[in-house]
């Protein structure tokens, strides 16, 4: 049973979920159900069905009505019972951490024989607070990953960080798996296309919190486009109304607007079409304790690409890249630097080929979602 993250929306949580489960699904090694609270997807999938072979349930419940959160865990725990398969190893893989929102759906499910396995991808004592529920479910979650080593089987982490604030927790009692972020490499059926240096894109995907650091990337871009005058940037995916706001303003008054396109939430085909037709790779997070602790997800999908990456160096980033071997590795917070890079790749378009054939290498023997689902499994089967 996963939890946490809907497995069919296109952002990183479900994209990575993704990613370790469907390699499993589509060769016979296990069956999933996926227990949905809410979903991003922008075409409708229904209440209850079963999609790539994975079944799902959507009970999600409204804040404007409080007693909505009755059904929620009525229809959660009735989906749970049905999961159940009677004879078999029955687990509930948790995206993140016990909240308000799941601690009655693991509470329950334990009680039906359900093993938990939590994966950690943030650390949210560093996670900005926007509203007064999400600062509730949060200061929660503190609570309840601090006793969840009395009901968890496993503690999966996406990075060294993470990995190791989950060992301080299980404190010798839990087993602590670090799988790092993955991508599906058959998305990507046009690397290796040369590049000439005419009408270069540059590419960002993701949110757009400051963590992110696309401020800086921005004013970057206006920088080098005032030589430049075919480069264009292309920006997409999905964030909190009033980050998307804050972009959207400093495009409006960039020089250079013409030629940043905001494509927003793109549907998963038209995603990897537009990103494959890309140049440049931008991975600009900030130097926060929130951004060092995670992985950029999105990053193993920019190496995969075989073109050109950008990447700061924060994080468990420098144990992967080197700079001037796979990608361009800058300092974070540095609108000089990000200059410096884009204007290396766009002087010596032959660097985007070079490095980025390197990058293609890293990704295939790093995160390759095939290589790494297996990894998932092998924990499964030794709880």
């Amino acid at each position: 049973m996963i939890m946490g993250v809907s497995i069919f929306d296109g952002m990183a949580g479900s994209t990575r979920v993704r990613n370790l489960f469907q390699p499993l699904v589509g060769k016979g090694m296990l069956r999933a159900n996926n227990l949905i609270y809410e979903t991003d997807n922008k075409v409708s999938i229904g209440k209850e069905g079963r999609l790539n072979d994975i079944g799902f349930r959507i009970v999600g419940f409204r804040l404007g009505n409080p007693f909505s959160i009755f059904s929620f865990w009525i229809k959660g725990n009735a989906f749970l019972r049905k999961s159940r398969l009677a004879g078999a190893k029955n687990i509930i893989y948790n995206y993140n951490y016990p909240d308000l929102k799941n601690i009655v759906f693991l509470m329950y499910g334990r009680m039906l024989g359900y093993k938990i396995v939590f994966d950690i991808i943030e650390d949210n004592r560093f996670e900005a607070h926007v509203g007064f529920v999400n600062k509730v479910r949060i200061k929660t979650s503190l609570v309840l990953f601090k006793l969840s080593r009395y009901f968890t089987k496993a503690y999966v982490a996406i990075s060294d960080h993470l990995y190791k604030r989950a060992e301080e927790n299980a404190k010798g009692k839990i087993p602590v798996h670090l799988i790092p972020i993955t991508v599906n490499l058959d998305y990507f059926t046009m690397n290796g296309r040369p590049v000439n240096g005419n009408d270069l894109k540059v590419f960002y995907g993701g949110s757009f919190a400051p963590k992110d650091g696309l401020a800086y990337l921005l004013e970057a871009f206006e920088e080098v486009s005032r030589k430049n005058h075919s480069i264009k940037l292309i920006l997409t995916g999905l964030g909190h109304p009033a980050d998307v706001e804050k972009i959207k303003a400093k495009i409006a008054a960039s020089s250079a607007k013409d030629r940043i396109l905001f494509k927003g939430f793109l549907a998963t085909d038209e995603y990897y079409a537009l990103l494959n037709s890309c140049d440049i790779f931008c991975m600009t997070r900030v130097n926060s304790k929130f951004a060092n602790a995670g992985f950029p997800f999105k990053l193993g999908e920019f190496l995969a690409s075989g073109k050109g990456v950008i990447a700061t160096k924060v994080g468990d980033v420098p144990r992967y890249l080197h700079n001037e071997q796979n990608a361009l590795l800058i300092e974070p917070d540095s609108v000089a630097d990000i200059v410096k890079a884009l204007s290396a790749f766009i002087d010596d378009p032959g660097k985007i080929n070079v490095l980025g054939a390197a990058a293609r290498k890293t990704a295939e023997a790093n995160f390759d979602s095939e290589k790494v689902s297996r990894e998932l499994l092998s924990i499964f089967n030794s709880i």
